[in-house]
């Protein structure tokens, strides 16, 4: 870029620079307001490791503890796919004591984020507007997710082969920071700003 264009390019943002500057404290001022108004949450992680209790008999006994960890690993994403089912949800919810409404199968379904941290663990994530509703879908959901383990999964001798460990939930409050908020979209105000500039230029010059 020769020093003429610079200085051609150094002209159009300072004469647009008024437009610029209000651009960005425009998008501000409407995500501080925002963000401001949003209510903090209480976000729920609760944990689990799957235990194998029960081990079926296998004439491969060297390959007996890759079944195991491969055993458990399946069987935890069972578990996890359980936290996706309509009904199981519904039975957390009504476990836990809480209206709901469904007005959206998505939605309904994902309200609760599940991670798979290693074959015997898995975590899950969630977030209500209350400590108490958190506290109180952090037990449904272990009592109902305990029952379905210990039927879900049973030896030809009709025993359980895996048990559910549950951790203590581990429940925080999550507030935004506008100020925060403000500060990014302002940036991000004067770069779509400056960019609205070199889009009216380059159509104004066709």
């Amino acid at each position: 870029m020769t020093p003429m264009e610079l200085k051609h390019h150094a002209i159009n943002l300072k004469r647009a620079l008024p437009f610029i500057i209000l651009f960005g404290v425009a998008v501000a001022v409407i995500a501080y307001v925002i963000a401001s108004q949003r209510p903090a949450v209480y976000k729920s992680v609760v944990t689990y490791e799957v235990e194998l209790i029960n081990r079926n008999v296998t004439q491969d006994y060297q390959y007996g503890s890759y079944y195991d960890l491969k055993g458990s690993e399946i069987f935890s994403q069972h578990i996890m796919s359980l936290l996706r089912s309509p009904a199981v949800i519904e039975d957390i919810l009504q476990e836990a004591g809480i209206s709901y409404e469904i007005k959206s199968i998505n939605r309904f379904t994902s309200q609760f984020r599940t991670d798979q941290d290693s074959a015997q663990h898995i975590t899950v994530t969630f977030t209500r507007y209350t400590r108490e509703e958190a506290e109180a879908i952090s037990e449904a959901m272990s009592v109902i997710l305990d029952e379905r383990a210990s039927t879900s999964q049973v030896g030809i001798n009709g025993d359980s082969q895996f048990h559910l460990r549950i951790n203590e939930p581990v429940i925080v409050l999550e507030e935004t920071n506008p100020w925060l908020v403000a500060g990014s979209a302002l940036l991000a105000g004067w770069l779509l700003a400056v960019v609205l500039v070199y889009l009216r230029h380059y159509f104004k010059s066709e």
